[in-house]
């Protein structure tokens, strides 16, 4: 039986957002959490939502079994002695994934932990006062939320398409990246006002916008440049031979073809025999 979503979902996922991104504002703000806390419940909050994500990409890949899971293109490139050798393969979307966000998210701890402990002590006098209880309150409040989420999304998950989950890995990604540059933005802030507060609305202010721009549909994908695009086309060609406009036709066309094979079904003997070989993915 297919279920079929309505407005309830969307106002779910938009108040598990706004819900989320409040539990911080109001500690700091409200409660009087120092700047360390924070900004450790926001690295928290990054590990949790790798958990869930894997989740999500673990369930939805049984239920549906479509063939984009085990069709992620990879490159590895090694050289020895001065000659490059270049392999290529497949993976899955889960090993790609983890592959980018646990790397990521490693490094992401580090220089936070550089920060609160060295940088804001050494530059600003802040004091680089983690408080346990604090973090762990927080903490409880973000998974409530993005446990909502999860069970939200967790309804029909096995009649969503494959083009549901990659944008599902590529807003947490991209959230990632978001949480990076903000920290930079965030110190520059920081150093203007020369107040803890410069800093933290920044980092606020950017991760909800982005946040809550994940929630708007994904536009239908078009075969032709927008307009205001059109004037490239007299340019000139490009080495192939084509025009802006046939080039962007081409590849519209290409990543058209590729969703419709991500989204065909593997056959029970193809999934057993995927399964198997993935197991470490799983």
């Amino acid at each position: 039986m297919k279920v079929r979503a309505g407005p309830l979902p969307g106002m779910a996922r938009l108040l598990q957002t706004l819900g989320v991104n409040s539990v911080p504002a109001a500690g700091f703000f409200g409660q009087g959490w120092s700047l360390g806390t924070t900004l450790g419940l926001y690295w928290l909050e990054t590990v949790l939502v790798i958990v869930l994500v894997s989740l999500r990409i673990v369930w939805h890949r049984r239920l549906t079994r479509k063939a984009g899971h085990w069709n992620i293109p990879y490159e590895v490139r090694t050289t020895v002695a001065g000659k490059t050798t270049v392999r290529t393969g497949n993976t899955t979307v889960l090993a790609s994934f983890l592959g980018v966000m646990v790397p990521f998210t490693a490094a992401h701890g580090f220089f936070l932990g550089l920060l609160i402990f060295l940088a804001f002590p050494e530059f600003s006098g802040l004091s680089a006062d983690v408080r346990l209880d604090d973090l762990a309150r927080g903490t409880l409040a973000i998974a409530v939320f993005l446990g909502i989420g999860l069970t939200v999304d967790l309804v029909g998950l096995g009649e969503r398409p494959f083009r549901w989950i990659e944008r599902v890995v590529e807003r947490a990604q991209g959230r990632m990246i978001v949480t990076h540059l903000t920290i930079i933005f965030g110190l520059m802030a920081m150093g203007v006002w020369e107040a803890p507060w410069a800093f933290f609305a920044v980092f606020f202010g950017f991760k909800t916008l982005v946040d809550l721009g994940g929630l708007m549909p994904e536009p239908a994908p078009r075969l032709e440049p927008p307009r205001w695009l059109a004037w490239m086309d007299g340019l000139g060609s490009s080495r192939t031979g084509q025009t802006f406009s046939q080039h962007f036709r081409r590849s519209a066309e290409a990543d058209l073809r590729k969703r419709e094979a991500n989204e065909r079904v593997v056959e029970d003997r193809v999934f057993e025999a995927l399964t198997r070989e993935r197991s470490r993915d799983a």
